[in-house]
């Protein structure tokens, strides 16, 4: 923002922190593909080319219990895809049978192909994801987890499966350079294995790679299962990961008399419980930090969910709060944060394939403005992008077989909404550029040791 800007600012701060505020007008959501299962990552090729990453709908194979699934099971397919939309509008099916994973008989909640991006050269890379214990995925990794111990919490919850139970998907937790025309793949980091080795989060060994970024020569993957944030060279010769601090609540968020699976949370002094991150959003800001938005795990709570800030210190601190169920986020060419709901209210009880989800812009001044409000056309929404036209593009209704679409949207209309707390920083921030708002704009925040462990550098 510039210096000459800030009357304007303060006027608005009046508005939006004092003087009340209207709800945003609806925007016009226009579809433009849809019959995608358990639609997720969206991105744009050099071409112009629009990609939809399709998880699948898993299959009649083997199967796990998921942690993403609250236990109940998954089980293996070869159901995924990669859709891809040509600038004339034809639609074609890329890297098809690709493996799968999935509940049955619903094939809600795939797991399979999770996002395609590219580079500046336009080189495409693949991440697939897997929501469950890495150990099972294929012998290989079967093998390798054996000589690893589990937390007894999660031997009780969601055991190793036997070796002829393995799930035989040995391509998903990876992330690929990938050749579109042929479909050839080259593996450049396999966190299914970096998790049974490493554990970096030092919780249950789950992995669950769910948003890929690519920016100069890394990618940063944000893994929902590991609760970690990936920073890889696209060569492979180096990687970095940092885990995402749980959240500390009041125990009364939980519902009355719910008995619980051992290990689902940590149980704190003082009525507490800690809350694992589960982040599934990640972008590169106009600072060159990285922002990684969290979806929280059970029990959902409502207004919970966090915008963490890695910057150069590799220590992921708390950069916005206040919202719910955070899928996904990006920056538009003006800088302002988009942030994608898929619920606004917790997933706690109530049926995933159909939430009212909300698109919410925000301003470098931390100004915060409804683009799409919940009840608006949003539902379970979990992917957005920006296209070559400017516009924004969300994968909605991301849950389901043959239920996902990708729309734009459109006409958009909109009124300020305050920021939770965010009085402090709108006065300090006023008279600085973005990228400097967005650089400085953090509030840290105080945790265990337990709670955040170190970056760990390979």
């Amino acid at each position: 923002m510039k210096l000459k800007s800030f009357a304007l600012t303060s006027v608005t701060f009046c508005f939006a922190a004092i003087c009340g505020t209207s709800a945003a007008q609806a925007a016009t959501l226009t579809t433009i593909v849809g019959g995608i299962s358990n639609a997720r990552g969206i991105s744009f090729g050099p071409d112009g080319s629009l990609y939809v990453a399709e998880p699948g709908v898993g299959g009649n194979g083997n199967c796990q219990p998921s942690p993403s699934t609250l236990f109940k099971p998954i089980c293996a397919g070869n159901t995924s895809s990669l859709v891809k939309i040509a600038p004339d509008g034809t639609e074609q099916h890329l890297l098809t049978n690709f493996e799968s994973l999935a509940e049955q008989p619903t094939g809600n909640q795939g797991a399979g192909i999770e996002d395609v991006q590219f580079d500046s050269q336009g080189n495409a890379y693949l991440l697939t994801g897997f929501a469950g214990y890495p150990g099972n995925r294929d012998l290989a990794t079967h093998d390798l987890a054996s000589q690893y111990p589990l937390p007894k919490e999660q031997l009780a919850t969601f055991p190793p499966s036997a070796a002829d139970k393995v799930l035989n998907t040995p391509l998903l937790g990876q992330l690929f350079k990938v050749n579109l025309k042929t479909g050839s793949l080259s593996s450049i980091f396999d966190f299914a294995k970096y998790e049974i080795t490493k554990n970096p989060d030092k919780g249950d060994v789950v992995t669950n790679p769910y948003s890929l970024t690519i920016n100069g020569d890394n990618a940063y993957v944000v893994d929902g299962g590991g609760n970690t944030a990936y920073k890889i060279k696209l060569d492979g010769s180096k990687s970095q990961v940092i885990a995402i601090p749980k959240t500390i609540v009041s125990n009364s968020v939980l519902p009355p008399g719910l008995q619980l699976p051992p290990g689902l949370l940590d149980e704190l002094p003082g009525g507490k419980i800690a809350i694992q991150a589960v982040p599934t959003g990640g972008a590169i800001g106009p600072d060159g930090a990285f922002y990684v938005g969290e979806y929280t795990g059970f029990p959902y709570p409502a207004g919970q969910s966090k915008i963490f800030r890695i910057g150069k210190d590799d220590k992921p601190e708390v950069f916005l709060d206040g919202f719910t169920h955070i899928t996904d986020l990006t920056f538009d060419k003006k800088g302002d944060l988009l942030v994608l709901q898929f619920s606004d209210k917790s997933q706690l009880g109530r049926d995933i394939t159909d939430l009212p989800g909300s698109l919410i812009q925000v301003a470098p001044d931390g100004t915060r403005t409804t683009l799409v409000a919940a009840g608006q056309g949003l539902d379970s929404a979990d992917g957005i992008a920006i296209g070559p036209d400017g516009k924004i593009y969300i994968t909605n209704q991301g849950v389901g077989k043959g239920r996902g679409e990708v729309i734009r949207v459109d006409g958009i209309v909109t009124q300020i909404v305050p920021e939770p707390g965010s009085v402090v920083g709108l006065l300090a921030l006023a008279s600085v550029g973005a990228t400097a708002a967005f650089g400085k704009r953090k509030r840290p925040q105080k945790l265990d040791e337990e709670l955040l462990p170190k970056a760990e550098t390979v």
